[in-house]
């Protein structure tokens, strides 16, 4: 075999252009001779040298076109001839971040990698959760099984759960061929945790259509982990059932004992630990049988020698344009020299900036900027590729940029767990794609298996913080509950002592009318107060329990203290300044119910109790009814409440307080005893009359319509 050929002969005829090529000029020189001696010219500034350094610029071109080649080298090409399908498990447990970013993200990114090492193998992908979907029957179009790899998520598969024994007849069944048997490879990425597959049955059919099974566990197989999902507003959480929340890790044992059953069934554990799976599956078929041999078949591959025609080639042109009349003008080809060194510069350029902003960022790390750190070593690792930057230096950039989002993740996860893991995570990818660049870097399988301990112990805090905010989500439910009793208890109570009562206004009387006698207390006075107290006590008690344990929710939920900051007052800092007050309008209450005479007093103090502890209810956020009603009542007009008034009971307004309300007088001392005499009363009816009269006046001169 010849050292150097031309690996593209149909463009070598192209070089007979160079004779007609070689014609026109010689032509076209002549005329120019010609016509410069008709007007008296002397030398001609167009040489024959200038044309030969043309064509045969032009001949090189032509010949580096045809593609030289030298050094030719015969290369196999690995033509397994086998069949493989990908049975990638999409059920909710592949969304834990025991792994970087999750356990299905590896998986994805696993076949990914197998497909870059793949090159006659037939190809397919296949999901499975409670069912299985084929995603990409078998075909040699890697690019397609790439994009739908992409479209795989955990809704691919119909129903949820996990049985893998669904994935293997729909292989087996819709997917591998019968008369292929012992070529036929199934590759499982699963967490185990399979849900009603029967194990045996799985075997038997592998074994009875010639398939064989290579099984790789993803995920922590010693810790438990939250599964996060995302609704459609893209806010996260962690799944949870009636019990609490649920935690999952890598099912090693089932899985060991499924590829135990069968001699052409292996079962690889992964981990959490970086993988190749095309390295994997090249070892795994390394002594099995092929469809087709192909031993002795292969390619010859050249070195490129197209260079050493193209750079030639330059130099001609660049000396056919600097060769004038009077020879070589040396100037100009210095020039042209120095700008085709320097254009080649322009990368050394941009690598030399990109290595400045390295050393400027890894200062700033040193200085504890981690935040402008980060940055500026995300920045180098985006204007950065193979060309700009050795794969090493491409590994120490991602290498300190994780470092930099570790000391974020630290220093962010005293205040917020949740942005402490977004931080770790991001660590997490970089320390992964820094361990991608540089296999053997050692400080980064460290860094990752630290970080991923790291990221663990945040998802326990988070489903912790998740469980004590439930928790005490609970509490605060039960104590509206039980602060919406106490408040239907104390109204109760009230009516009650209303119903016992007698009437106590005086009836009207015309003038030199004889007094009326007075009122007497009802028979059974004496029994009811009696029973009104013990009542009225009980209900303090239950405000004084609610009272204190409103005072731990408070203690638990005051935020805690930043410095530099006012200090922040919880939920319960108000509410529970009303709960005390609504223990004490109770006891003034309880002390009014004793004596009958005192009764109308205790009205007063009772009603201060149920307002305050409605203003608590709403405080709290149970109240929504109450606040409606209100909307309502704030958009009647002044008209409205006029008419109003007057259609209320004059029992309620000769009740009613003449300034403020019940609420401002929480402080007022128990009521006398009323001695007021039939004319003092006759009196003040009067002046209620009168003042209720000018209210109706009012309110009827508003209707009328003017005419100005």
């Amino acid at each position: 075999m010849s050292g150097f050929v031309f690996q593209w002969l149909w463009v070598l005829p192209l070089l007979l252009l160079a004779l007609p090529l070689w014609w026109l000029l010689a032509y076209a020189r002549g005329k120019r001779a010609a016509l410069i001696k008709a007007m008296g010219g002397g030398l001609s500034t167009h040489r024959r040298l200038r044309d030969t350094l043309r064509i045969g610029a032009l001949i090189l071109l032509l010949l580096a076109l045809a593609r030289p080649g030298h050094s030719p080298e015969e290369l196999s090409i690995s033509r397994t001839g086998r069949d493989v399908v990908f049975a990638l498990d999409v059920s909710q447990s592949m969304l834990t971040e025991d792994v970087a970013p999750s356990r299905l993200e590896v998986a994805k990114q696993a076949v990914r990698d197998a497909l870059n090492t793949f090159s006659n193998e037939r190809v397919g992908l296949l999901v499975y959760a409670g069912s299985a979907t084929i995603m990409c029957p078998l075909t040699y179009d890697y690019d397609f099984v790439r994009y739908m790899l992409e479209q795989t998520h955990t809704r691919s598969a119909a129903f949820g759960g996990t049985t893998l024994q669904s994935a293997v007849e729909k292989v087996v069944d819709q997917v591998f061929m019968a008369d292929r048997g012992g070529v036929q490879d199934l590759v499982v990425l699963t967490d185990g945790g399979d849900h009603g597959s029967r194990m045996d049955e799985v075997s038997e059919l592998l074994q009875e259509h010639g398939v064989d099974l290579l099984l790789l566990g993803i995920g922590n197989p010693n810790e438990s982990s939250p599964i996060p999902i995302e609704d459609t507003d893209g806010v996260r959480t962690l799944m949870r059932s009636k019990d609490g929340i649920i935690y999952t890790q890598l099912d090693d044992a089932s899985l060991r004992a499924l590829a135990a059953q069968s001699a052409d069934a292996e079962y690889v554990s992964v981990g959490n630990r970086v993988f190749d799976l095309g390295q994997i599956y090249l070892e795994y078929v390394a002594d099995r049988a092929v469809s087709a041999s192909v031993e002795g078949d292969g390619v010859v591959v050249y070195q490129e020698a197209a260079q050493f025609f193209v750079i030639p080639a330059l130099l001609l042109l660049l000396l056919s344009e600097c060769w004038g009349a009077h020879g070589l003008r040396l100037g100009q080809a210095g020039v042209l020299l120095a700008v085709l060194c320097v254009l080649p510069r322009e990368g050394t350029a941009a690598t030399s900036q990109l290595k400045v902003q390295f050393t400027e960022a890894s200062k700033l790390y040193t200085d504890g900027s981690f935040t402008e750190a980060e940055a500026l070593f995300t920045e180098v690792a985006y204007h950065s590729d193979g060309s700009s930057m050795t794969l090493s230096h491409l590994a120490a950039v991602q290498f300190n940029r994780g470092l930099c989002l570790m000391e974020l993740s630290r220093a962010e996860s005293e205040v917020s767990a949740e942005l402490g893991l977004s931080y770790a995570q991001q660590a997490q990818l970089a320390f992964l794609a820094a361990k991608r660049y540089l296999p053997n870097m050692e400080r980064s399988g460290i860094r990752l298996e630290s970080t991923t301990n790291w990221v663990t112990e945040l998802q326990f805090q988070i489903a912790e913080e998740a469980e004590e905010s439930n928790e005490m989500e609970a509490q605060l439910g039960q104590l509206l509950e039980y602060i919406q009793a106490l408040l239907e208890a104390q109204q109760d109570l009230r009516q009650q002592v209303a119903d016992s009562d007698v009437d106590r206004r005086q009836p009207k009387r015309a003038k030199k009318t004889p007094l009326t006698a007075p009122i007497q207390p009802p028979p059974d006075a004496g029994t009811n107060a009696s029973i009104f107290v013990k009542s009225e006590s009980a209900l303090k008690s239950e405000a004084l329990r609610l009272y204190q344990e409103m005072q731990q929710l408070d203690t638990l939920m005051t935020p805690p203290a930043i410095e530099g900051m006012a200090p922040m007052d919880s939920l319960f800092a108000e509410p529970v300044k009303l709960m005390a007050k609504v223990s004490e309008a109770m006891e003034r209450a309880r002390g009014l119910l004793i004596n009958w005479n005192t009764w109308p007093a205790a009205y007063s103090e009772q009603q201060i109790a149920e307002q305050l502890i409605e203003e608590i209810l709403n405080l709290l956020g149970n109240n929504s009814s109450n606040d409606s009603e209100g909307d309502e009542w704030d958009e009647m007009d002044e008209e409205a409440e006029y008419e109003y008034a007057d259609e209320m009971d004059e029992s309620m307004m000769s009740s009613m307080p003449m300034e403020g309300d019940f609420a401002a007088g929480g402080e007022m001392q128990a009521l006398p005893v009323p001695n007021y005499s039939a004319d003092d009363i006759l009196m003040e009816e009067q002046g209620s009359m009168q003042f209720r009269q000018q209210q109706r006046a009012k309110a009827n001169a508003g209707k009328v319509k003017k005419d100005y």
